[in-house]
């Protein structure tokens, strides 16, 4: 059986990864801080071994990497942490890929692109990014092509726009599942109607997964976008109807407001700079991903929805 390594594996990308690999019929090492808080994400997958360790540990990804074919990237941190942490946490991971001679698969988005100059983006599109976030994200990409180049790394970069659904938890989004079940305002941010796209983390998970497995995907990049364009207006107001609370509908795009809270929140403040991404459309083209690999993951908004709700009433016990 192939065995794949999974960093950041509690998380919504890292998880659903996880799942798609499961369901392939490969073997998952997770490495996770705590054994038994990890052990609820996966209870309900197959073929995982959760190893207790620490993604910043040299020692600890050696141990957690033996026997494996690819590793996974889907680690991510708060993004107040990014200017310190993200850089050093992505080089301990590409050196234990490098020394072990292991794929290894990065979970990226759109960040390096900047502002849309077209639409839909593809991998040809200039990495011209105007936030702190955007260019330490083109600075990981380069990093992992330097490995590539200099120690022989194998990588895939899988780019996607924003995450919803299941065990996707960073504080906001799973919010609103929860608000829709119990009749509670639904509050999100951005310009209500331009055209904007977030895809099912279920599908996420089976495109990293398919890039990871494959030869076709080595040493390349790829764009993979949510089934169809979708607006703010529309993703809350379809949460709201399978809520069936008719709960009420607040979307902020005031920058005075959101200046304000960011003198208390830190997170607030680094949030800020990408508003863009839920105010301008940036669309991604998905057909470099399809003809590679033979299909698109393509769960509608829909389906995808009901599903979070399914998930948010089970895990909050709603």
């Amino acid at each position: 059986m192939k065995k794949s390594l999974v960093i950041g594996a509690t998380g919504g990308i890292g998880r659903s990864t996880v799942k798609a690999l499961s369901e392939d019929g490969v073997f998952v090492n997770v490495l996770a801080r705590s054994k038994s808080k990890a052990e609820k994400y996966f209870k309900e997958i197959n073929n995982v071994e959760i190893i207790e360790g620490d993604a910043s540990s040299a020692e600890d990804l050696s141990k957690a990497i033996n026997g494996c074919e690819t590793l996974y990237y889907c680690l991510n941190v708060p993004y107040d942490k990014w200017e310190k942490q993200v850089l050093k946490l992505l080089n301990v991971s590409l050196n234990a890929a490098a020394d072990n001679k292991v794929k290894f698969v990065f979970s990226g988005n759109v960040y390096n692109y900047g502002h849309a100059q077209y639409n839909p983006v593809n991998e040809k599109h200039s990495h011209n990014a105007h936030t702190k976030k955007g260019k330490i994200r083109i600075q990981m990409e380069k990093l992992i092509k330097q490995f590539s180049s200099e120690k022989g790394l194998i990588y895939t970069i899988v780019r996607m726009p924003d995450f919803y659904g299941p065990f996707v938890i960073n504080g906001f989004s799973e919010k609103v599942f929860q608000n829709a079940l119990l009749g509670k305002s639904l509050f999100w941010i951005g310009d209500k109607n331009v055209a904007i796209e977030y895809i099912f983390i279920e599908d996420a998970g089976k495109a990293m997964a398919a890039a990871g497995e494959s030869p076709k995907g080595n040493n390349k990049e790829f764009n993979v976008p949510a089934v169809e364009p979708t607006t703010n207006r529309f993703f809350l107001d379809e949460i709201s109807k399978q809520g069936a609370k008719n709960s009420k509908i607040t979307i902020m795009n005031s920058n005075i407001v959101f200046r304000l809270m960011g003198l208390f929140s830190p997170v607030v403040k680094e949030l800020f700079e990408m508003l863009y991404l839920k105010r301008e459309e940036l669309i991604l083209d998905g057909s470099l991903f399809k003809e590679t690999f033979g299909f698109l993951p393509a769960t509608t908004y829909e389906e995808g929805i009901k599903k979070t709700l399914s998930w948010t009433k089970n895990f909050y016990n709603l």
